[in-house]
């Protein structure tokens, strides 16, 4: 038959009802990314020694991972702005740290914790952490052991694990402290 071919007879759908059927899947993959998530830091929580998973919250492991991803994401942007943009090193520095931030507060909330309160009063609170962190570690703590001639990299590296346990610490018992440790995780 002239004219007729297997796509007349296909079902027609219009781009903005395939736009709408991406739109209705997307939260469906947003609520499952926070469970997916939290099957991976409770495997990695079970596989540790008993004395260690006991004292470990399961949270703990999601904001290694997720820091750790954000301390890379902090360098990568030190390197393109300082080494290929050639901004001005405090800049590039301050730059960085604070796009790792957001990065960090926002799949931290999302992923890790799953909270749900006022992303407003959440976010100021995470920021009163990251400065104190900022003041108190990587400027404070760093400069002073490297004036007691403590080598440069490894003050940073020192300063480093301090805040982020400080870190952790301030946002589990302040910014998320309504959040509960994963009951089903607990396990």
């Amino acid at each position: 038959m002239a004219g007729t071919t297997t796509d007349d007879h296909a079902p027609r759908t219009t781009t903005a009802e395939a736009a709408a059927s991406t739109v209705e899947s997307s939260p469906s993959t947003a609520r499952r990314a926070p469970e997916i998530f939290l099957r991976l830091i409770t495997a990695i929580h079970s596989v540790l020694p008993g004395f260690v998973r006991s004292r470990l919250p399961v949270t703990f492991i999601g904001y290694a991972i997720i820091n750790g991803s954000a301390f890379s994401l902090d360098m990568t942007c030190l390197w393109v702005f300082y080494d290929h943009l050639h901004w001005f090193y405090p800049v590039a520095v301050t730059i960085g740290y604070a796009i790792a931030a957001v990065y960090s507060f926002l799949l931290n909330r999302w992923l890790n914790f799953q909270a749900h309160g006022n992303v407003i009063e959440q976010g100021a609170g995470y920021t009163v952490g990251i400065i104190s962190q900022y003041v108190f570690f990587i400027v404070g703590l760093s400069s002073l052991l490297h004036w007691f001639g403590v080598n440069a990299e490894l003050a940073r590296a020192i300063s480093a694990c301090c805040e982020g346990i400080y870190l952790y610490v301030f946002i589990r018992l302040w910014v998320f402290r309504e959040v509960p440790e994963p009951a089903w995780a607990r396990r």
